[in-house]
């Protein structure tokens, strides 16, 4: 019989914890979800990793695994999705940061919704990481719900999803993305799915082995790049009005003036520059717009072919 969940399990160069977390969720799963399978995606790792993933599958009829060459937490996902056998399918971290009991939980709502997101901050008390972290989430989010018009309070922590109703999203993503899960929440949002947010308590473990300024930079890039678009129409929309604005208050003053000649060249000349800037930013957004819808193409139709 299929698996009623697949867990699908990134790792990478984590020889430290790697076997011990995941006896640990083998005899949790066990007794919650008697019929399921873990899907070790190792990506990279230069340390044991690998031999020690494929030592478990062995040892393990319901673990499996999955090796790619390159360092990519987005492909591991995708690669994960695409190997498992059940419908339900959930993405958990091998630190085991996050309360176990979200799998069997995500499971039963995806009898009724297409998608489950696990959210640190639906409630203050539930992110238990360090102060900067928790700022940094709250700054990140914030910026996902202002360029991209959503209500998801959480897009970078567990998440579980019916299996066929995302395939067909993730090939719309590239997995060159470092906001990969944000923008496939995103994608789903779009598509219609029933998206549900439950609430999960998320300790620190372990300090981030990413250097936070680099992560916050890389994340910041292609979350702007992203919606390019969006702040270019903005922009452009502001000056371009800006512009107008200024315009009709110089002819108004003119009109009311007694005297004659031109209105105040240099007030006119920066209206019209104002003007023509805007609608120069204003092509661009619409243009980058074009790009984004290309490259949405491009990559779905490369992973239908792949």
């Amino acid at each position: 019989m299929d698996p009623e969940v697949s867990v699908v399990v990134p790792v990478y160069n984590e020889a430290g914890i790697l076997r011990r977390n995941i006896e640990r969720l083998c005899e949790f799963l066990k007794e919650a979800v008697p019929r399921y399978e873990i899907i070790l995606c190792e990506n990279g790792s230069i340390d044991e990793t690998a031999e020690i993933a494929k030592s478990l599958s062995r040892e393990y009829d319901n673990v499996e695994f999955l090796e790619l060459p390159e360092p990519n937490l987005s492909e591991a996902l995708k690669s994960g999705f695409l190997a498992a056998k059940g419908e339900k399918v959930v993405y958990f971290p091998i630190d085991l940061s996050i309360d176990l009991g979200f799998i069997p939980k995500s499971a039963r709502l995806l009898e009724v919704f297409d998608a489950v997101i696990g959210s640190k901050r639906l409630t203050s008390e539930l992110d238990r990481r360090p102060l900067v972290r928790r700022v940094v989430s709250r700054a990140y989010h914030g910026m996902v719900r202002g360029l991209y018009d959503v209500d998801f309070s959480d897009t970078t922590c567990v998440k579980a999803y019916r299996r066929s109703k995302i395939l067909e999203l993730m090939k719309r993503v590239p997995t060159s993305s470092g906001i990969f899960e944000t923008e496939l929440l995103v994608e789903a949002g779009a598509a219609g799915l029933d998206i549900v947010e439950v609430p999960v308590v998320v300790e620190d473990y372990r300090p981030s082995r990413q250097v936070l300024s680099r992560k916050i930079r890389r994340k910041l890039e292609d979350l702007l790049s992203a919606r390019l678009d969006l702040l270019s129409i903005t922009a452009g929309l502001l000056l371009f009005l800006g512009g107008i604005i200024s315009l009709m208050i110089l002819s108004l003053d003119k009109l009311g003036a007694d005297s004659s000649g031109f209105m105040n060249p240099y007030t006119f000349l920066l209206s019209m520059l104002l003007v023509i800037s805007g609608f120069q930013i204003i092509a661009f957004g619409l243009l980058s717009n074009l790009l984004m819808q290309i490259r949405r193409q491009v990559t779905w139709a490369i992973n239908r072919d792949s």
